[in-house]
């Protein structure tokens, strides 16, 4: 009998210790595609306040943002407007990408999706994400553009964040 038991036992011993290790496994697997979650720096000490204000001539107190100049919205409609979601904020992308990158508000980029002609594929938008792109802003967008009456065919979410 006790040795019935001992086999009994090294086989659950061995049985869970096989399902630990393709669990872990597993989680390595996945853990190489980026699924947004994540990506460091989101929580800890002194990561709540990104916003950095400055005090006007007047004592207003305004977000930094504010007071830098915007720059003009591309008064030439592109065949594709490509767009960065960036935390809550949306922008347009230039072609080139880096620091050309313009906000823009969604009802303004609404507009501008659609006077966009499209390409040859019909598309007529380009959707990146950053890593830190909140999912309300992505579901305030799809709404908005079902709203507008825009195609889903026409518009293109690249599959990798961008940095």
């Amino acid at each position: 009998m006790a040795a019935n038991s001992r086999s009994s036992l090294f086989r659950k011993r061995n049985f869970l210790g096989a399902v630990l290790l393709a669990g872990v496994g597993l989680g390595v697997y996945l853990g190489k595609f980026n699924f947004g979650w994540g990506g460091g720096g989101q929580f800890g000490i002194g990561s709540g306040g990104s916003e950095t204000h400055v005090t006007t001539a007047a004592g207003n107190i305004k977000p930094l943002e504010e007071t830098k100049l915007k720059k003009e919205l591309p008064t030439v409609v592109p065949d594709v407007v490509r767009l960065l979601i960036d935390d809550r904020q949306y922008y347009l992308r230039s072609e080139n990408g880096g620091d050309q990158d313009v906000p823009i508000e969604l009802p303004e980029l609404i507009r501008l999706i659609e006077q966009a002609p499209g390409d040859a594929d019909g598309l007529r938008v380009r959707v990146y994400l950053k890593s830190t792109a909140r999912a309300s802003a992505e579901e305030n967008l799809k709404t908005a553009l079902k709203e507008a009456g825009i195609n889903e065919a026409s518009i293109f979410w690249v599959p990798t964040p961008v940095k």
